[in-house]
């Protein structure tokens, strides 16, 4: 993992805010001037409680597989049910085979800190996928298959003070 350069809480709850209304197609609400407390409000499960106490923020480029193989990945009925484990046609998977769609930009991911409970699921992880899931899964996938070739992803990385693996 690379640092590209340093971010913060209000530039991820903006760049989350953002991409979540157009993904949604509505009128785009950055929480004008609170976009973290509209975050804290309306998506609380794309934040962590320690995101209160300034953790260090980042972009960062995951420039291996095993970058990306190493974290923490949401494995739920939810993900299953919405396909996001399998090809079955949805947006992203078809996008990445075209080869017209990037992890990087406005559609990086976001990764965060991993709490005890989830590096036991990954005990090679250090991070939590916190936002991608519907993006990183497809393309692992295609990966797997040899049907990509592997590219570097840009994410947002909040890494929890007092962490082992701090930078």
């Amino acid at each position: 993992m690379r640092i590209l350069r340093d971010s913060s809480t209000e530039e991820y709850a903006r760049w989350y805010l953002r991409r979540n209304q157009l993904k949604h197609q509505s009128e785009i609400v950055d929480g004008g001037s609170d976009a973290v407390e509209v975050m804290w409000q309306r998506h609380a499960g794309k934040m962590r409680h320690w995101f209160r106490m300034s953790p260090l923020w980042q972009i960062v480029s995951l420039d291996s597989r095993t970058d990306l193989e190493n974290l923490v990945f949401l494995e739920s009925d939810w993900t299953k049910q919405e396909g996001l484990v399998v090809p079955n046609g949805k947006d992203y998977y078809d996008k990445l085979v075209a080869g017209s769609f990037r992890i990087d930009g406005e559609n990086r991911v976001a990764i965060c800190s991993a709490e005890a409970g989830e590096i036991r699921s990954n005990p090679s992880a250090n991070y939590y996928l916190l936002d991608g899931v519907g993006r990183c899964l497809p393309y692992l996938i295609l990966l797997e298959r040899h049907e990509l070739e592997w590219a570097p992803i840009e994410a947002f990385c909040a890494v929890r003070k007092g962490n082992a693996h701090d930078r």
